[in-house]
């Protein structure tokens, strides 16, 4: 049967009308979309897709380019990805933001010549008002071990020449540390503002290193460092310098596709978030939990879990049960292997009320913000301080009732096999950092022994005994190692088990690499579900924010050694393109 031209027509207006979505008017069309691309969703319902379309800050679509076109009007910007990869934006669950840009300002942890030194000195000289401090510094982390080491390889050692920066810095004071606190550098401003001869200078408790002309060189030891220079070094830097800063950590996440972190930062950096959300300035989503002591402030001012708005979301505090690995106050049942007489229980278990520590407590601190209807996360590093936790969770169950408490066991770094079998029975939020794993190596097998390592970083009985993984970095890291908030080391470091050097060639201890896909999930869909909003983040579906990064390569076709190759093409935060390629941040 031949049909008129007429009745053709008729028909293809009528399939037109039952296609969803399909009006291009101004008000309906997208803002962008993204075509082209291999999409990895997170979605177990639909696990593919080769576009999306987003409008005011959500996907209104996830399916094949030639159905995404009819969301196409005249104001979409419509960009061809050319195969790359798209995961759902990187949700880190564990910075410490201001920490972070703070120490991106004057970091020389990894440098090992004077030259670098004196360039990256000249670098933040350029950004600093006259009479303002040099601070941070935290050379020689990487002297006994060397970054890249599985173990027992030492980098050699690195201190900074200060007269090579005496005339660059004549008007910015300069003091900063060793890693161990071990050594502090400082030039003649600092001596000067410290009310010392900058010729001669001279305190109690304090080594003042000479050259062979018998001159100061700036380099200072002894136990009277701290008081010399605690009332003339700021505690706090001006509200513009830590503008500037957040500016600069700010361009760092979006470079590496992070769209939302969970942060444990002061009040003020609180307050910088607030502001440049108010000038439309802020490029990453903040999950905010102060300290575990701050609970009766929050249930004063009636913030509970899910409080605030898809930008900074309050409802959650932290707390520490213990110390870390790279300072041995981490606490286990049995004794550090290199120091016998250790076994990290110097740390009491304390909060701080009305500022003084007061023992014995944490549990009740935990019961009653449980109560207020806010979130817990508690740092955990050794094996007792993670069982120690467990049981207190039970404890909390008993007083308070089982409930959807999704408590977030902050590191998990070290379990007993005994109590892996806990984890998912009590609903708990694995909180991992698993770069830690490729760079504590170095030294975790002289700290505890190759036994007890078998229970560090075991993300895959995490995962198999019930645990949500949710992973994160930890930026910027300690005074012993630095943690980018790159999550491409996350990801190599949960799938390989290896340093960045790629040893050892299997895997330390190998049994406990988890799938790609199993350590995208947690680096998106975990820590969304552990803040409570994997309802609006997390996957790439209809309906959720259009949180977006694009890679180079495809996690899922190249080789491990290329996921530190790996770079973000695009990163988009509500819709909106962040981050595009290599440019240049302001």
């Amino acid at each position: 049967m031949v049909l008129t031209s007429t009745i053709q027509a008729l028909l293809f207006i009528l399939l037109l009308s039952l296609l969803p979505n399909c009006s291009t008017s101004p008000q309906d069309s997208a803002d962008l979309i993204l075509q082209n691309g291999s999409f990895w969703t997170g979605n177990p319902e639909q696990q593919s897709a080769t576009a999306v379309a987003i409008r005011r800050g959500h996907l209104v679509f996830v399916g094949d380019a030639d159905e995404a076109i009819v969301y196409r009007g005249p104001s979409t910007e419509l960009i061809d990805l050319n195969g790359a990869l798209v995961v759902p934006g990187f949700n880190d669950n564990h910075v410490h933001f201001a920490s972070a840009a703070r120490f991106l300002e004057f970091n020389i942890m990894r440098v090992r010549s004077q030259d670098e030194f004196l360039e990256r000195a000249r670098q933040v000289v350029e950004g600093l008002e006259s009479g303002e401090w040099v601070l941070g510094g935290y050379w020689g982390a990487y002297e006994q071990w060397a970054e890249g080491s599985a173990g027992g390889e030492a980098a050699g050692g690195f201190t900074p020449d200060i007269a090579l920066i005496e005339e660059l810095t004549a008007r910015n004071p300069l003091y900063i540390q060793k890693f161990d606190n071990s050594s502090f550098a400082v030039n003649r401003a600092a001596l000067v503002a410290a009310g010392l001869d900058p010729e001669r200078p001279s305190a109690p408790g304090v080594v003042f290193e000479q050259n062979a002309a018998g001159r100061p060189t700036g380099i200072l030891r002894g136990r009277g460092v701290g008081a010399l220079f605690s009332s003339v070094v700021p505690r706090e830097f001006s509200p513009k310098r830590r503008l500037l800063q957040s500016r600069r950590a700010l361009a760092e996440i979006r470079r590496y596709g992070v769209t939302s972190i969970s942060d444990m930062s002061d009040d003020e950096q609180l307050e910088i978030y607030r502001e440049l959300r108010s000038r439309d300035q802020l490029t990453v989503r903040v999950h905010f939990r102060p300290h575990l002591e701050t609970w009766k402030e929050l249930a004063r001012q009636a913030i509970r879990v899910g409080s605030g708005d898809d930008w900074i979301r309050l409802g959650s505090v932290k707390g520490h049960i213990d110390g870390i690995m790279g300072t041995s106050s981490a606490r286990f049942f049995e004794p550090y292997s290199h120091e016998p007489w250790n076994r990290g229980r110097w740390r009491r278990l304390m909060v701080d009320e009305n500022g003084e520590l007061v023992e014995g407590k944490f549990l009740g601190y935990m019961q009653r913000a449980d109560l207020a209807g806010l979130q817990l996360s508690v740092h955990a590093i050794g094996d007792e301080a993670n069982a120690l936790l467990l049981d207190y969770l039970e404890e909390l169950n008993r007083q308070n009732g089982e409930k959807d408490r999704r408590f977030r066991l902050v590191h998990a770094q070290v379990i007993r096999a005994r109590d892996f079998q806990r984890l998912g029975r009590l609903g708990i939020v694995a909180e991992v950092q698993p770069f830690h794993l490729s760079d504590d190596m170095r030294w975790m097998e002289e700290r505890i022994g190759h036994e007890r390592c078998r229970g560090a970083y075991a993300f895959r009985r995490l995962h198999e005994a019930g645990a949500v993984l949710s992973f994160g970095s930890d930026w910027p890291g300690t005074s012993a190692a630095e943690y980018p908030i790159n999550p491409m080391l996350g990801l190599y470091a949960a799938v390989t088990r290896q340093t960045v050097t790629g040893d050892p060639p299997e895997g330390w201890f190998p049994d406990e690499r988890v799938p790609m896909e199993t350590a995208l999930r947690a680096y998106t869909l975990g820590t969304a579900y552990g803040n409570f909003e994997e309802v609006v983040k997390g996957t790439i579906e209809v309906g959720k924010l259009a949180d977006l990064t694009v890679l180079s390569q495809n996690l899922f076709e190249i080789s491990p050694s290329e996921i530190l190759k790996t770079e973000v093409l695009y990163t988009i935060v509500g819709g909106r393109i962040v981050y595009r390629g290599e440019e240049i941040e302001d």
